[in-house]
C-alpha cells in the first residue's frame, strides 16, 4: 500500500525495486528490467497488486530453493552423496566448524540433539536441521 500511490491497487514499475528492497529483496537493475518487462509487456507503467504478490511469492520460493542447494552442495564438501543420501561423520563437522571455521556455537549439543538415532552419523535431514539451529543459536551472541 505505502507503494500504490494512486490507491487503484497497482504500483509504478519504477517503484518495484523499492518495494521489493522494502519486503528484504535486493534486486540488480537487470533483475528489475527483466521482472517489468515479463510482468508488464505492454509497458503500461503499472503492476497490478496480484502480480505483484505472485512475484513476491516466486521471489520467496527460488531463494528456498537456492538454499536448498546450498546446503546440499556443503553437506556433500563435508562427505554426504550428491543426491542426499549417505551421511557426515560428526565428529568430522565438529572438527570443521571448531577448527576451520573457528565458530564459537555449541555444535556438540546441537548434534546431540539432532542425531536422533546417537550414531554419530548427520544424514542430509538432519544436516539442515543442524544448521537452521546452528544459524539461530550463532545470532543470540551467547556463544
Amino acid at each position: 500500500m505505502e507503494y500504490d500511490h494512486t490507491k487503484m491497487g497497482r504500483i509504478a514499475t519504477g517503484d518495484l525495486k523499492n518495494a521489493l528492497e522494502h519486503l528484504g529483496d535486493t534486486l540488480t537493475e537487470d533483475e528489475v528490467f527483466l521482472m517489468i518487462s515479463s510482468i508488464d509487456p505492454e509497458n503500461t507503467g503499472y503492476i497490478q497488486y496480484s502480480q505483484f504478490k505472485d512475484l513476491v511469492e516466486e521471489r520467496r520460493e527460488e531463494k528456498a530453493g537456492s538454499t536448498e542447494e546450498e546446503l546440499l552442495e556443503a553437506f556433500v564438501a563435508m562427505g554426504g552423496e550428491p543426491d542426499g543420501d549417505g551421511f557426515i561423520d560428526a565428529d568430522k563437522l565438529i572438527n570443521t566448524i571448531k577448527n576451520e571455521f573457528e565458530m564459537t556455537i555449541d555444535i556438540e549439543n546441537l548434534i546431540l540433539e539432532i542425531d536422533e538415532d546417537g550414531s554419530g552419523e548427520i544424514e542430509f535431514d538432519e544436516f539442515k536441521q543442524l544448521l537452521g539451529c546452528a544459524e539461530d543459536n550463532d545470532d543470540d551472541g551467547d556463544d
